[in-house]
């Protein structure tokens, strides 16, 4: 197998010229182009394995090229480069299929390491989880999440993810993963607030044995432990300005130097950051730098609040009284299910008169809270059915915000709504089952399963 090609597209001559050394001397042939149809013409001669296109050019631009490579050869990786005003509007050219971008001046490893994980690639995408799909629900707003991770997984570069306490952020991370070229590496989340201010450095970075007091050994560090994976750095902002402008240094560099050492690693990561509150306010009051920031956001997820969403309400409660939980991240080559080792549970775990009080209630902690209080009366309810009394005492009193409603008038029984929800996925997929259990967050062999108690509509 040859060398790796890779097309440089730059009407800037130095900037080629960097861009196309620093390949070089790591072994990669280059081509190089002025403008986008240059570049689009040497293409149709013979495709590189990897495209680094610079985002404004006369003629035909980066934009425009990536969308002409998206749809010719979806498979051919684009890398963007841009100056850092420009960052902002980098979103838009990933959703259209650039898998990375890079910030003018780029490091010479910035660049081999955006390059090197395009070749790279990793499992075949046949193999990997599909992404979103241990996301529960089937409104359109978690629709949207679904595909918003899906599309997130097919890109290498960073995501912010944006939703309040509870709304599920490390669950849309870990599905990016493992739908992801990532997803045989590893997944480190890390909860910023939790970092002592006086071992930021040893805590992401890693430290040598004896290079302070209490190292007694040698520490990995967080950005080598996910090495070839991805890190989720939940509630960013709670690390000081200062240590932002450090990690901000290294996701620059592609390179650690633990506490003690004398030598640097370069690290492939994927990095996934969490903000519990809106970026704007934090970027006001100074929380998050402005440079992180734009560092970070290759792409943005907006998570819903469950009182967006209530009528995922019946089915995110079935799926936690089924032992549910927040599932954790799927291996790289699962086992089909097995229909017959399904146990079949009972029709209804919930009442009308408990449902009615979990579908009118505001949920302020979302679908966290919604699962502790489920497990918490299924703790109560001991095998039975949950009726209202074993409900939390605040949702019993409906202390919603808002006046107390009346049982919705489509939530008659728990499976009288899970039976409309399949019949509108399906409906929407054409009757195709695969993709309808796709869209509910369930394998197919649970659709099945509540398939045989009465079959909802489909279209022939």
């Amino acid at each position: 197998m040859g060398h790796p090609v890779v097309l440089i597209a730059d009407d800037d001559p130095g900037a080629r010229e960097f861009l196309a050394l620093a390949l070089r001397r790591e072994g990669y042939v280059v081509r190089a182009a002025a403008d986008g149809l240059e570049a689009l013409v040497a293409m149709e001669v013979s495709l590189p394995d990897v495209v680094v296109s610079d985002l404004n050019m006369p003629g035909m631009d980066g934009r425009e090229l990536v969308g002409i490579v998206q749809a010719r050869w979806p498979d051919l990786p684009v890398i963007v480069v841009t100056v850092a005003q420009e960052v902002a509007t980098v979103v838009d050219v990933i959703r259209a299929g650039a898998v990375n971008f890079l910030v003018k001046p780029a490091s010479a490893a910035a660049l081999l390491g955006a390059v090197e994980r395009a070749v790279r690639g990793a499992a075949p995408r046949s193999l990997t989880p599909s992404a979103g799909d241990t996301i529960v629900g089937a409104t359109r707003a978690i629709a949207t999440v679904r595909r918003d991770v899906a599309r997130a997984a097919r890109s290498d570069v960073n995501v912010l993810i944006v939703g309040a306490t509870g709304t599920g952020k490390e669950l849309v991370a870990r599905a990016i993963h493992a739908g992801s070229r990532f997803s045989r590496g590893p997944f480190v989340a890390h909860n910023c607030a939790a970092t002592p201010h006086d071992l930021f450095e040893s805590t992401f970075f890693g430290h040598r044995r004896g290079s302070f007091t209490g190292a007694d050994r040698d520490h990995a560090g967080l950005l080598l432990e996910a090495n070839g994976g991805v890190l989720l750095l939940d509630e960013l902002e709670a690390l000081a300005p200062a240590h932002q402008a450090k990690l901000l240094r290294v996701l620059d560099d592609g390179e650690v130097r633990p506490v003690g050492g004398t030598e640097s690693r370069r690290v492939t990561v994927r990095v996934l950051a969490a903000l519990n509150r809106e970026p704007a306010e934090l970027l006001s009051t100074g929380s998050l730098r402005e440079d992180l920031y734009y560092r970070l956001r290759g792409d943005e997820l907006r998570l819903p609040l469950l009182c967006e969403r209530l009528d995922d309400i019946p089915l995110l409660a079935d799926h936690f009284l089924r032992g549910g939980a927040l599932p954790p991240t799927p291996e790289p080559h699962p086992t089909p299910p097995r229909e017959t080792a399904t146990p079949e549970p009972p029709a209804d775990l919930v009442t009308p008169e408990a449902l009615a009080l979990l579908c009118s209630y505001s949920w302020p902690g979302n679908v966290r809270e919604l699962r502790n209080a489920v497990e918490t009366a299924r703790a109560q309810a001991r095998g039975e059915p949950i009726r209202p009394e074993h409900l939390p005492p605040m949702i019993r009193a409906g202390r919603s915000g808002r006046p107390e409603p009346g049982p919705p008038a489509h939530a008659a029984t728990l499976l009288e709504l899970e039976r409309r929800a399949i019949a509108e996925a399906l409906r929407e997929h054409g009757g195709n089952r695969s993709r309808a259990a796709d869209a509910l967050g369930v394998d197919r062999s649970t659709l099945r399963r509540k398939l045989r108690g009465g079959k909802p509509p489909t279209r022939e």
